[in-house]
């Protein structure tokens, strides 16, 4: 973690409010539009939650996150932004290079769809795509990530694999 972002002195955790001590398990969407639009991360508790606990928007494009977890190894780290104002940032880094600012977000119409048509999916990888005259296309990554909080009230999500087929290893950091 020293390597990927400077920490800081811990206060509370960041949705400690959203997720229940017990639960080690979320299920967790990664949205990518396909365009220019960037990234969006939601962890809910369950698939049939109506709320996500968490919905960030992360400062990579669908080329720039898909090209990142082609390396096998994805680590994206937020670090909050003291007085961010009422959205809440976090400076974010990709693999140890910083990539600009995550901000937390209200879940939108085309997001609202997609996590709707997802419901019944536990896991997997794949592409929606919305009718419509403004419909658009997504690519997404859902499945289920441990929950863990660190000693220094951080909290971290690791994408379980249990096939171990994907071969791919991807982490949210979430600093204090």
């Amino acid at each position: 973690m020293d390597l990927l972002a400077p920490l800081r002195a811990c206060k509370k955790l960041i949705f400690y409010q959203c997720l229940p001590d017990a639960a080690t398990l979320v299920t967790g969407t990664i949205i990518c539009p396909i365009g220019d639009k960037k990234v969006k991360l939601c962890l809910k508790e369950n698939n049939k939650t109506e709320e996500p606990s968490v919905f960030v928007e992360l400062p990579l494009s669908t080329s720039e996150f898909t090209s990142s977890i082609d390396s096998s190894v994805l680590r994206i780290v937020l670090d909050p932004v003291p007085d961010s104002g009422i959205t809440q940032r976090w400076q974010t880094y990709c693999n140890g290079q910083k990539v600009g600012f995550a901000r937390r977000l209200v879940v939108g119409k085309e997001e609202k769809w997609v996590l709707e048509t997802m419901q019944m999916v536990s896991s997997g990888a794949g592409f929606l795509l919305q009718k419509g005259p403004d419909a658009g296309s997504f690519k997404y990554l859902r499945g289920q990530f441990e929950r863990i909080v660190g000693s220094d009230d951080s909290e971290a999500y690791h994408l379980v694999d249990p096939s171990y087929w994907f071969g791919q290893d991807l982490s949210v950091f979430f600093l204090q």
